[in-house]
């Protein structure tokens, strides 16, 4: 599995992400993660980050931004529950500090 991703996507959210209270960081697949308690909630992927939100939710984000879609690890397999965002510039995703706080809050609920 290639496990290849974006430094500057990870060097960003680790300014906007471990300063949160709870939020730590680890790996998941391989990748780098962002984690609430033992939870997983964000990840690093090769071409942007994907962050777990309820699936509703997802399904409002998805084609409200050209950004955003559902994540698909491999073609075929789509996690329902799994946010995809692709964004070209690194500092852009400390814009959706909204959704990293929705999605730490649906995980660490669960």
């Amino acid at each position: 599995m290639d496990t290849t991703y974006r430094k500057d996507i990870k060097e960003q959210l680790d300014e906007v992400l471990l300063g949160m209270p709870g939020v730590k960081d680890g790996k998941a697949f391989g990748y780098p993660a962002f984690k609430i308690g033992r939870k997983i909630f964000c990840f690093v992927g090769a071409d942007g980050i994907s962050i777990k939100l309820p699936e509703a939710r997802v399904n409002e984000l998805v084609g409200s931004q050209d950004s955003m879609s559902v994540f698909s690890p491999d073609e075929g397999t789509v996690w329902k529950s799994w946010l995809s965002i692709q964004l070209p510039d690194a500092e852009d995703y400390a814009e959706h500090v909204a959704l990293y706080q929705e999605s730490i809050q649906f995980v660490g609920e669960g």
